[in-house]
């Protein structure tokens, strides 16, 4: 199964939106979380192998923009849980914490500088950054951040 570079703009547009946009109740914002984080997920695991592409400046997320989506995200149910980094390490029993907020926030990052690269017509480019940031950033942030919530609404009869 091979996802399309205009399959998943649409389902990282689909998240930049939610995340610009007025929060709605923390249900609806959790459930929205979690589906969409799952999509995002399947989707980054079938994004195709690209070459990297020019090296293209300009097309980042500002620090205020960043901040606003992380502020955004305090409409959500709870913020911060457990997490262990590398879970499958059982040498290292101690968890951290995580953080809800900044896991999106995040994610909304590393999607919006592929989408801003897409947009102004670098695809491959854009291919190439969401899936290596898949690989190495936003995927942990996505799978840590789908436990959590999965977790809150298992433990709050939330209908999924």
């Amino acid at each position: 199964m091979q996802v399309t570079r205009k399959q998943f703009a649409s389902v990282a547009r689909e998240f930049v939106v939610w995340t610009e946009a007025e929060p709605k109740s923390e249900t609806n914002e959790a459930t929205f979380a979690i589906r969409i984080l799952a999509r995002l997920y399947y989707a980054g695991l079938f994004l195709p192998q690209t070459e990297c592409g020019a090296d293209i400046e300009g097309f980042g997320v500002s620090e205020d923009e960043w901040k606003k989506a992380y502020l955004r995200f305090a409409s959500l149910p709870f913020n911060y849980y457990f997490n262990f980094f590398s879970p499958a390490d059982l040498s290292d029993i101690e968890p951290g914490t995580g953080d809800l907020a900044d896991d999106l926030a995040d994610i909304y990052r590393d999607l919006k500088e592929g989408l801003n690269l897409f947009d102004s017509g670098h695809e491959i480019e854009a291919v190439w950054e969401w899936k290596y940031s898949f690989q190495t950033h936003w995927g942990r942030h996505a799978a840590s951040a789908l436990h959590a919530l999965h977790a809150f609404a298992d433990d709050n009869d939330l209908t999924l």
